[in-house]
């Protein structure tokens, strides 16, 4: 028998699907704070906040004889047409949080308006009114809310420890007093003060305060239309998502369309995990739908490809810049404490064999470009002439191969180069090429122009010095990313022709597919498939693309059909360019004679891309003057 449910139970039910835990508690009200123009806003919480939440706040309160009504189920300020739905600037606006706190908890108001002399308090248990007084208060809102769920045992039973419920809400409060850091924000945990923030708008400020972690000390600034916020250099990154902090017009978000425009904005620069991204996105309010997720902790945009766009050029951008560049992380030594019953030896004045290092060091200081021999024992400084003589170099290979005419090999000179003027090349419409990301997207990049050598070690690694930072270069990393981007050119100009098989591969699939636009047959077409409709829910290959096994074409093939939306087809393609260009550069302790190392950083400096190899890997790491100096503890 189907009937209408009761108000008493609709509205527990209805309030389980706003109020999850003591943290949606918080979220709500402090976001009704921040609503209600608060300057500071002060928490309180006690057992996880499932015996005691408080918020209070110095904003605009709420009038005395609306004080009621505001618990009732859709009620609000905040929006009075379909219109205003459409065009949502506030963080509340549906009228649930505070009908839904009250009827899971025992909940207490004080507030006061600016135009009365006295406060209001309402006290309801459940949803239901208690007791209704006038009271002296200052203006603004406190609200306490005791026994979350103690009406809804079944509810109350499956929220996790204390400990848990705490650390949900100080992240919750973290979060919002970074993009509003223009308000104080105050956290007093168990009577602890937690969290104090001084809410002078200053961004970089407030994270510090909040993050004092290293990873947080160093972020870059990304500014772009609609677009704000902070993120790491590439080389520093967490092993979890948590570092990575999306607000959408001021509400925190989660948004797969914002992760993918951070992917694409990093590109390779980044090896693994997940750099550290504080985004502050500003659209406008009808290019957004808030109210897909009960909790409003989702948002789904109107214009996604606008959004990634704009977010991968202001992150590109600043991945262009000086701050990029992954530090080498040089420690200033522990000192190390000597024990009372172990004697203090002095030591000499001078440390064993100095001078014959110092004579070694005077007798090998030598000019750039003439390399000097070592013995085979040695670790090599340049590289042996005759050993260089075998192995043709690796920058002939330009002179060789590439289309159109290659530039002279570069003669040794100061790693002094032009951003390159590319012509524009005629290409068909319907071929698909690989890109590469620019990298001088920024107003100030990294200018290869200041780099000035100076050494190379380990036959692996070249020293350069730009001010007051050293730049230790992987020649490894550095040739791959030069080959690679060579190869990836090749790619783009040449037309890519199937390879016939033998046996044709059959791809069954089911109907839904089947009958869904080809679109993607096209594109297999573009890499070198040649592809048919073999009928009955099925497809035929007759040839594949010249850089794919037999296997790899029909296991890519298989899947791009399946999900050609999600997969990326060009995929492959990098894997094997990335392949292939690592086998070709150059390895370590594979000597490099100085015109080699300069042509090498002029190679480098062409690339679109100098930052990184293709693995993700960084080319080059900075060390900074102060840092040198703070390991041998001068600072």
């Amino acid at each position: 028998m189907i009937k209408v449910l009761d108000s008493f139970i609709a509205d527990k039910i209805a309030a389980g699907e706003v109020i999850e835990r003591p943290v949606s508690i918080v979220k709500e009200l402090v976001e009704n704070s921040v609503d209600a123009n608060a300057s500071s806003i002060i928490v309180e919480i006690r057992n996880g906040g499932k015996s005691y939440i408080r918020v209070t706040d110095n904003g605009c309160g709420i009038p005395a004889d609306e004080l009621e009504t505001a618990f009732l189920r859709h009620a609000t300020g905040k929006i009075s047409t379909l219109d205003d739905l459409n065009n949502i600037e506030t963080l509340g606006f549906r009228g649930e949080a505070l009908a839904s706190i009250s009827a899971v908890s025992r909940l207490t108001v004080v507030t006061r308006d600016r135009e009365s002399s006295a406060g209001t308090k309402l006290t309801m248990h459940g949803g239901q009114k208690v007791s209704k007084d006038t009271v002296g208060a200052n203006q603004g809102t406190t609200l306490i809310v005791e026994d979350v769920f103690y009406n809804i045992p079944a509810r109350r039973k499956f929220m996790a420890s204390d400990a848990r419920e705490a650390a949900a809400i100080i992240d919750l409060i973290q979060k919002l007093a970074i993009y509003y850091s223009n308000i104080s924000f105050r956290l007093i945990n168990n009577g602890q003060n937690t969290l104090s923030t001084e809410g002078d708008g200053d961004y970089a400020k407030t994270i510090r305060s909040i993050y004092p972690t290293k990873e947080f000390r160093d972020l870059i600034r990304i500014e772009a239309d609609g677009v704000h916020g902070f993120i790491s250099n590439p080389g520093v990154t967490k092993t979890n998502r948590r570092g990575q902090i999306f607000f959408v017009n001021g509400r925190i978000v989660s948004s797969k369309v914002i992760e993918t425009g951070i992917i694409k904005g990093y590109g390779d620069r980044v090896f693994s995990g997940f750099p550290i991204t504080i985004i502050f996105l500003d659209v406008e309010p009808q290019s957004i739908d808030v109210n897909i997720h009960p909790g409003k902790k989702q948002v789904k945009f109107l214009y996604e490809d606008d959004v990634v766009r704009k977010l991968a050029a202001a992150i590109s951008s600043a991945m262009a810049s000086k701050a990029s560049i992954p530090s080498a992380d040089v420690k200033a030594p522990v000192k190390e404490a000597i024990p009372v019953d172990k004697p203090v030896i002095k030591e000499k004045t001078e440390q064993l064999g100095m001078r014959e290092f110092l004579s070694k060091l005077n007798n090998e200081d030598k000019p750039v470009d003439k390399p000097v021999a070592k013995p085979a024992t040695e670790t090599k400084v340049h590289a042996e002439p005759e050993k260089l003589a075998e192995r043709k170099p690796f920058y002939a290979d330009y002179k060789a191969e590439s289309k159109p005419s290659p530039k002279p090999i570069p003669q040794p000179k100061p790693a002094h180069v032009e951003e390159p003027v590319v012509e524009e090349t005629a290409v068909p419409e319907v071929k698909e090429e690989i890109l590469i990301e620019e990298k001088y997207a920024s107003s100030k990049p990294f200018s290869f122009a200041e780099l000035k050598y100076a050494g190379y070690f380990f036959n692996a690694y070249i020293l350069m010095q730009a001010g007051e930072n050293l730049y230790i270069l992987d020649q490894h990393a550095a040739h791959e990313r030069v080959f690679y981007e060579k190869l990836v050119d090749e790619y783009n100009r040449a037309e890519q022709k199937p390879q016939p098989i033998l046996t044709p591969i059959i791809i069954e699939t089911s109907q839904d597919v089947y009958n869904k636009e080809r679109d993607w047959m096209e594109a297999l077409c573009r890499m070198g498939y040649d592809i048919e409709d073999f009928g009955a829910g099925s497809f035929i290959i007759k040839g594949i693309p010249e850089f794919m096994s037999l296997g790899e074409a029909h296991d890519f093939a298989s899947t791009y059909i399946e999900d050609a939306d999600s997969y990326s087809r060009n995929s492959i393609v990098i894997d094997k360019l990335i392949t292939k260009s690592c086998k070709s550069a150059v390895k370590a302790n594979d000597a490099l004679s100085n015109s080699e190392i300069r042509a090498l950083l002029d190679k480098l400096s062409e690339c679109r891309n100098p930052f990184s190899c293709p693995h993700g890997r960084p080319t080059f790491v900075k060390v900074s003057k102060y840092e040198i100096e703070r390991a041998f503890r001068r600072k």
